[in-house]
């Protein structure tokens, strides 16, 4: 009775955490988000995907194939709550709760649950529409499953991550190897549970050739170095061949590269100091994805790690090593959302090295009041300042906008919306409630030439793309939305019939966007 107590506390604990202010923290909302919500919001008005598919399992979007579980998922939140960015978010704050009670049974450690609960790394994705986050929570059940041979239902939660997330298509594979490696089930057992995984590959391996998107933009192996700087290299050794295979070969170069990717995920600069430095949307500035304190856990649980012999430690250990893979062989040097099944081993290694601790009394609440202030620091940082630092990556204007938007829109015939910040025509459709219906006549998406995301030019009263003042003055009743240098201040003062509609600033307040009316 007292461990549920305990248990049920932790989850009230991770899921307040991951519930306060899911609309405003983190400020702004990620194309990829609105993407999801609104697909979401399509599929409970018509059945059919933004670009009117029934019921795909894979979603088209920016160009990318998207897995399509997430958006499933947020169906009965945005029913409920409406298109907004807390029902869009929900399902991961949920699931990232769940993540609390599947740790604890799957090591017994209650102090891996508490850490858990209170993760920089886990909070962080919990808080936004992460693919990521629901992929890690259905691979930790997945293999909860199978260490309880419950090998059907695990077969089932491996088999969604594939439908969740593009990096479980590397790390989901390795993983499984590992537990049939380790735990060596029978063969026997195994028949229905492989048919059930084959089934749900089915969708993917039919769509390979074509709904390769991202992955291939992101791989590692899809860029080579610029024929210049090969000849260079082959000047440098005199055309000499050999030392350039036995030196230089492109293998060797990428070779360095991933070893290099792979360990800074590990790094304690990475874990405990500054997090995602290339992308300030993946965490808080200035915290790494682990309190400082949780340092001398984490070294404590090695060393417990290393001197245990027993199934879940060899797991462990290859979960630790395998987890930072996808991240390593891809073109970032490094990266919080792709590395992100890190954080389980992680966690459940500094609980071991916390349980060391609760032997001593006066060591305990001694690190637990260490840890208190970490957690103190943590969210000062992330509801208070972050703001500051992140609304730009974010893309924080566009919800204010769409709002002035809103209240003009029946004044003019059309909206020219400059494309600067990225993708404005999926904000538009997520903040304005545009009817699916609707939208699916007339949606068209253009690629671009690195065969990533792409874009919307126009649909219905709105055209997204750059804006030019000396052409645009011309246009009659439209509204007009660029940057300070799209819509400078001294040659808005010399158009004649134009009206201001507003400007939006970034929380720092510096200018994002203005509106003007010309008619």
């Amino acid at each position: 009775m007292k461990n549920k107590t305990v248990l049920l506390t932790l989850i009230l604990l991770g899921l307040g955490l991951r519930l306060f202010r899911l609309d405003s923290r983190p400020l702004g909302f990620t194309w990829d988000e609105a993407a999801l919500g609104y697909n979401a919001y399509s599929l409970i008005k018509t059945g059919r995907d933004e670009y009117g598919k029934i019921l795909p399992v894979i979603l088209k979007s920016f160009g990318d194939y998207k897995p399509g579980v997430y958006a499933y998922l947020a169906v009965p939140s945005i029913a409920t709550l409406g298109l907004n960015e807390f029902a869009t978010r929900l399902p991961s704050a949920i699931l990232g709760t769940l993540l609390i009670v599947i740790v604890y049974l799957l090591t017994q450690n209650m102090f891996a649950a508490l850490l858990l609960a209170i993760n920089p790394w886990s909070l962080y994705f919990s808080r936004g529409a992460w693919e990521a986050n629901i992929a890690v929570t259905f691979t930790t059940l997945a293999a909860l499953l199978f260490i309880r041979r419950r090998y059907l239902l695990s077969a089932l939660f491996f088999g969604l991550t594939f439908l969740t997330y593009q990096g479980a298509k590397m790390f989901t594979p390795l993983l499984i190897t590992s537990l049939f490696l380790i735990y060596r089930p029978a063969v026997k057992l195994l028949f229905k549970p492989l048919l059930l995984l084959l089934l749900l590959l089915l969708p993917i391996v039919l769509g390979l050739s074509s709904q390769s998107g991202r992955l291939k933009v992101f791989s590692v192996f899809s860029y080579t170095r610029r024929p210049d700087t090969i000849r260079e290299i082959l000047r440098q050794d005199n055309s000499n061949i050999f030392l350039f295979s036995l030196f230089h070969l492109e293998l060797i170069d990428q070779g360095r590269g991933v070893l290099q990717r792979y360990l800074n995920h590990l790094s304690p600069y990475f874990l405990f100091f500054a997090g995602d430095w290339q992308n300030l949307r993946h965490s808080v500035p200035y915290y790494g994805y682990f309190h400082i304190s949780e340092i001398v856990t984490i070294l404590i649980g090695l060393v417990v790690l290393l001197r245990t012999n027993n199934q879940l430690t060899k797991l462990l250990a290859a979960w630790l090593l395998l987890a930072p893979l996808p991240s390593a062989l891809s073109r970032d040097l490094v990266s919080g959302v792709r590395s992100l099944p890190l954080f389980v081993p992680l966690v459940i290694i500094s609980g071991m090295g916390l349980a060391r601790f609760f032997r001593h009394r006066f060591h305990f609440y001694s690190y637990t009041l260490l840890l208190l202030f970490f957690l103190i620091y943590y969210l000062d940082l992330f509801y208070i300042h972050s703001p500051n630092f992140t609304a730009v990556d974010m893309v924080y204007p566009y919800k204010p906008v769409l709002a002035i938007v809103k209240q003009h829109l029946g004044e003019y015939q059309k909206v020219i919306f400059s494309d600067k910040l990225g993708q404005p025509y999926i904000f538009t459709l997520f903040y304005l409630h545009i009817d699916p219906k609707q939208y699916q006549l007339q949606s068209r998406l253009t690629p671009n030439l690195q065969g990533d995301v792409g874009h919307v030019d126009a649909f219905d009263k709105f055209t997204f793309r750059p804006l030019f003042l000396p052409d645009d003055r011309l246009v009659k009743s439209a509204i007009l939305i660029g940057d300070q240098y799209e819509l400078p201040e001294s040659d808005l003062q010399t158009i004649p019939n134009l009206t201001p509609l507003g400007e939006v600033k970034y929380p720092n307040g510096a200018p994002a966007l203005r509106l003007v009316g010309l008619k």
